[in-house]
């Protein structure tokens, strides 16, 4: 491919007030509106104060940034651009938008994450298929993320387990074996916060919203070894659901697995193999086996809180790239606490695919997650839950389009549904955006606009 022009041949001019470069963000906006997102930001978000007016108009606007790809407070400019407001009112500019989200309290954030919790529920109840399969068995993850920063003005940062300073965030998504991840709830919470810190509470609230949004089923919580405490197992079945939790490595549960009988081993493959975490050699076989384990029977750090349930045990050969060759095989072990009633090999496949909230952590990272805008703590702990109701928007947009697009990632339906250029022309009342021709994924636009837009 080569220039058609020499350089001296081409200019550019910025002049053309019809033209958008997001004609993506029309249906987007459109499914915002059929589920009344703005009058149930409005209704239930008061900030109480002169900035706080208008609130629909500045969530919406700061979702919309975000749609189109905004990562910072600056970068929302990008929907006031060309023709914008020939498409769309209630825009408002990034300052307006910041001293919004400056003006947030606490209070005022658990506000929003109640609006963007009932947005969900409405979301499931317009596009069905976003969340098809939960009725029958829905999982919920739960994982934290530390979202590096830079500075000292940055309220709220910390030096994580890890030794990056930056803030914690807390994430449970609700899925299925068929639907993509969606994010049930968030929050923010200061870069040294402990995995654990509020993890009981979330998920009980987690459960509840899963149920509302049609998770009537089975509800299986999977989390790895940092959740694995007395009060969130106690919480997870206290809400009426099962677990499925990652066994901390400790003298108890070593000796548990060192019973376990050869014969009872059972040898699975992998359909795509994993690099060893020492040598970085690939595996291609594991073995697992089951047992029993009763945890949390420190009665003064758990009190009432022993559970015991069955250990699924997953055990991989040991490689020593310098070693000489084996006398006799070596093991890593990875263990799993669970109640749930799948047989084994089910329930070692389930609990594996718990990685699936990395998929939601990375298509926040590369969006309006990239990093926390604000040098407020309640302003980022805002922007995330925007950030989250953005992800949630786009994971439905991916539905009404196509299969395809209905689990795949963010980024790709910004690039095939939402950073389409446009020209508005309007004839008789009536505007029509003109599309390129030959756009690759025309008929998935086409599929959208029109699930959007139908009039009966």
């Amino acid at each position: 491919m080569r220039s058609s022009h020499t350089a001296g041949s081409v200019s550019v001019r910025f002049d053309d007030a019809g033209l958008v470069s997001c004609a993506g963000l029309v249906p987007v906006l459109r499914l915002a509106e059929d589920i009344g997102l703005g009058g149930l930001i409005e209704q239930r978000v008061d900030l109480g104060i002169p900035v706080g007016a208008n609130t629909d108009a500045k969530a919406l606007s700061v979702v919309a940034g975000m749609v189109a790809g905004a990562d910072s407070i600056e970068d929302l400019d990008v929907i006031r651009h060309g023709g914008m407001r020939r498409l769309f009112t209630g825009l408002r500019a990034p300052s307006t938008c910041g001293s919004w989200l400056r003006g947030f309290t606490h209070g005022h954030v658990g506000q929003l994450a109640s609006a963007v919790a009932e947005a969900l529920v409405r979301l499931a109840g317009r596009v069905p298929s976003l969340l098809a399969g939960v009725e029958q068995l829905a999982f919920i993850d739960i994982d934290s993320k530390i979202k590096e920063t830079y500075g000292h003005g940055k309220q709220g940062s910390g030096f994580a387990y890890n030794g990056v300073r930056g803030l914690n965030h807390l994430v449970a998504t609700l899925s299925s074996p068929v639907c993509a991840p969606v994010v049930l709830t968030a929050r923010l919470r200061g870069g040294n916060a402990d995995s654990r810190r509020g993890a009981a509470s979330m998920i009980t609230e987690a459960i509840g919203l899963a149920r509302r949004a049609g998770a009537t089923g089975t509800v299986v919580v999977r989390a790895d070894s940092a959740f694995f405490t007395g009060p969130i197992i106690t919480a997870i079945r206290k809400a009426g659901a099962w677990f499925s939790v990652t066994a901390q490595k400790n003298v108890a549960t070593q000796a548990v697995i060192d019973r376990i009988d050869e014969d009872q081993w059972d040898e699975i493959a992998y359909r795509h193999p994993i690099p060893d975490p020492e040598t970085g050699e690939l595996i291609t076989h594991a073995e697992i086996a089951e047992t029993t384990l009763t945890a949390f029977t420190n009665t003064t750090q758990n009190p009432g809180r022993q559970v015991t349930a069955r250990l699924l045990v997953r055990r991989t050969p040991r490689f020593k790239a310098d070693a000489q060759g084996e006398l006799f095989r070596t093991w890593n072990y990875h263990a799993v606490f669970t109640d749930t009633g799948f047989d084994l090999h089910t329930a070692d496949d389930y609990h594996r695919k718990h990685a699936i909230i990395e998929q939601v952590f990375a298509d926040l990272n590369a969006a309006a997650l990239a990093h926390f805008p604000s040098g407020r703590f309640p302003a980022n702990h805002a922007w995330l839950i925007l950030a989250c109701l953005t992800h949630n928007l786009l994971r439905a947009t991916g539905c009404l389009t196509s299969g395809f697009h209905a689990k795949a990632r963010t980024a790709t339906l910004r690039r095939h549904l939402i950073a389409i250029p446009a020209r508005i022309t309007r004839t008789a009342r009536r505007i029509t955006l003109r599309l390129p021709a030959n756009w690759p994924w025309q008929t998935a636009y086409q599929t959208l606009f029109t699930a959007t837009h139908r009039t009966t």
